[in-house]
């Protein structure tokens, strides 16, 4: 009963999916049971030029289809370990078992990308693209909103601490961010391998 009333306590407010506590629970326990596990962060690319010419009330639309698109592909496995939780703004979390998350991403990008345009006025989607202004003020043309999942996994290495799951995510969410449209990546490095 305590877990599942610090969960609702700690659900986000918007997608009621577990929050930031929930999130760190989850991963802790994951290292803490020595088991294999894959840990996936998304975040939404072009997001902040969608709130900017859409408004926040159409961007929370976006922000509600992710956590579906999410909380149904991981629901579909039919696990007792899956789960999705929501850091927050354009941020999510799921947990699956490692051999089970290239499939779980392909088919989350999949129906992200497929329902993502419903969301644009007719001529943005024509175009592909919407105009907005850039950090440094300036008018730039971008890209629908995207998909990009940073994959964790212990599969290739050990890790022993939540600290090296957030370094690990960081470098690959910074590489995965650099493609263009949705994608995903899975650090498969060794032990004392570089990025």
């Amino acid at each position: 009963i305590f877990v599942r009333a610090s969960r609702v306590q700690d659900a986000n407010p918007l997608t009621r999916l577990p929050g930031n506590y929930s999130i760190t629970k989850e991963i802790d326990d994951c290292i803490d049971n020595k088991q294999r596990f894959s840990i996936a962060y998304v975040d939404l690319d072009n997001f902040k030029s969608f709130n900017d010419k859409y408004g926040f009330l159409r961007g929370d639309e976006i922000i509600k289809i992710t956590a579906r698109v999410l909380t149904n592909s991981v629901r579909k496995l039919r696990l007792s370990t899956g789960f999705v939780g929501h850091v927050g703004g354009d941020d999510f979390v799921y947990i699956v078992p490692p051999e089970k998350m290239d499939n779980v991403c392909k088919e989350i990008i999949q129906h992200f990308d497929l329902v993502v345009g419903d969301f644009y006025d007719e001529e943005d989607r024509k175009r592909g693209c919407i105009h907005s202004t850039n950090r440094k003020g300036e008018e730039e043309c971008f890209p629908l909103v995207s998909l990009s999942i940073a994959v964790v996994t212990n599969e290739y290495r050990p890790i022993k601490h939540i600290g090296q799951v957030s370094a690990i995510a960081a470098e690959v969410k910074k590489y995965v961010k650099s493609m263009s449209g949705s994608n995903y990546y899975k650090d498969r490095r060794t032990a004392g391998a570089t990025p």
